[in-house]
C-alpha cells in the first residue's frame, strides 16, 4: 500500500504537513530512496492515516502531487 505522497520541494512538503496537521492527519517529511526514484529532487510526506483524505487536503491547499510511493 502506498503511504508516501511526493511533492516537488521541501517548501511544499512543509506547507503540506501544516495543512494535514490542521485536518488532524499525522505526517512526516521524508527524502528516502522511494521518493528520489520517482523524482530526483522530490520530497515526500509519509502519511499515517487515510492517504486519499491526505491527497485531497493537499490538492485543496494548492499543493501539486507528483506521485505516490511506499516506505517501510
Amino acid at each position: 500500500m502506498k503511504n508516501v505522497i511526493i511533492v516537488s520541494s521541501v517548501t511544499y512538503a512543509m506547507k503540506g504537513q501544516s495543512a494535514l496537521s490542521e485536518r488532524g492527519i499525522t505526517s512526516a517529511l521524508t527524502r528516502a530512496e522511494g521518493v528520489r526514484s520517482v523524482k530526483g529532487c522530490g520530497y515526500g510526506l509519509r502519511i499515517y492515516g487515510d492517504i486519499s483524505e491526505a491527497a485531497l487536503t493537499l490538492k485543496r491547499n494548492g499543493i501539486r502531487i507528483l506521485g505516490y510511493t511506499e516506505e517501510r
